[in-house]
């Protein structure tokens, strides 16, 4: 079945998170208008069967290329917080309150785009991967404060992820491996490293038959999957995709087998993953026919739309648009 969706006004579609299981995402934005990069923030409904429907759109000084919900709630006001990366290096949180967005701090602390963000689970601490090479571990609670800085600037980082026991960072960049973090150690060299073959732009974690994954979309095309609890050579390595993956998402099947998980890439083609034998995987759209706009799949989310256990997965693109994929 193929289903609509709206047009984000003027602009491209950079990253996408689910916002608590009331069927809300939110979108991060950017254009670029005359000298400069533009951006904003907009909170969408995904509830029911149709597509997703702009409830909020907040215009902001530089792009959005990063984004995540918190997992916990705001323990003054119970309110959802979300948290946004800029191109001009500030992290910022926000809190949502039905269809409402509002701003409730900011810090600039580094010196190049934030690429890449991640909630601890069950935690108040947020992750940051930047342009600037280096990663950031923030306490997201009264106030922001930058608890922790890894690694020494060099190659740019794109995308973090956290593993399941919160303690242990990956991330990923352009010096074209995979690193493992721990955030209690402050020291700048990380504790575990694994080459990916190329420049690395994006990373899902996901629980599997008892092992933590980790994987990583590179700038050929690739999918790689790692043990994150033995580090080395991928388990498994794939050419899915004819052009740069920048999006992965991960969501839980709630059936106890494991993880969902799917790739994006700027051909326009989007792959379910199958991470057992990635050859599995199976097809969700195609690619753009060559001849035609490219429409750069940028962001992936996963949702219920309706509150129960049943996830929907959703795509945004430089194409402007966000939209439900049929599975």
């Amino acid at each position: 079945m193929s289903l609509a969706a709206p047009l984000l006004l003027h602009y491209n579609v950079d990253c996408l998170a689910p916002c608590g299981s009331s069927g809300q995402l939110v979108a991060g934005l950017s254009n670029f208008i005359g000298p400069c990069w533009t951006g904003g923030i907009a909170l969408l409904s995904a509830a029911g069967e149709g597509p997703a429907q702009l409830q909020t759109l907040v215009e902001l000084r530089a792009g959005v290329p990063a984004l995540a919900c918190l997992h916990r709630v705001d323990e003054f006001t119970g309110r959802r917080v979300l948290a946004i990366g800029s191109d001009d290096g500030c992290v910022e949180l926000w809190y949502v309150s039905g269809e409402a967005l509002e701003l409730s701090q900011a810090k600039m602390l580094h010196s190049g785009a934030v690429a890449g963000l991640a909630a601890a689970p069950g935690a108040s601490q947020l992750a940051s991967a930047s342009a600037d090479g280096t990663l950031r571990v923030w306490d997201c609670g009264q106030l922001l404060t930058s608890t922790a800085q890894l690694g020494s600037g060099g190659a740019a980082q794109h995308a973090v992820a956290w593993t399941a026991d919160a303690s242990t960072l990956a991330s990923v960049g352009d010096a074209g491996s995979l690193c493992l973090w721990d955030t209690r150690q402050l020291g700048s060299a990380p504790v575990a490293v694994a080459a990916v073959g190329a420049k690395a732009l994006s990373l899902a974690a996901a629980p599997a038959g008892g092992k933590q994954l980790l994987v990583v979309g590179d700038l050929l095309g690739r999918v790689s999957v790692f043990d994150a609890r033995s580090l080395g050579k991928p388990l498994q390595q794939r050419q899915l995709h004819a052009d740069a993956v920048h999006a992965l998402a991960a969501a839980g099947s709630g059936g106890g087998s494991g993880s969902l998980l799917a790739s994006g890439a700027d051909d326009g083609a989007i792959m379910l993953l199958d991470c057992a034998d990635l050859a599995a995987s199976r097809q969700l759209a195609p690619p753009r026919p060559e001849g035609q706009v490219p429409c750069y799949i940028r962001a992936l989310a996963w949702q219920s739309p309706d509150g129960s256990s049943r996830q929907q997965l959703y795509r945004g693109g430089w194409d402007q648009i966000v939209a439900p994929v049929p599975l």
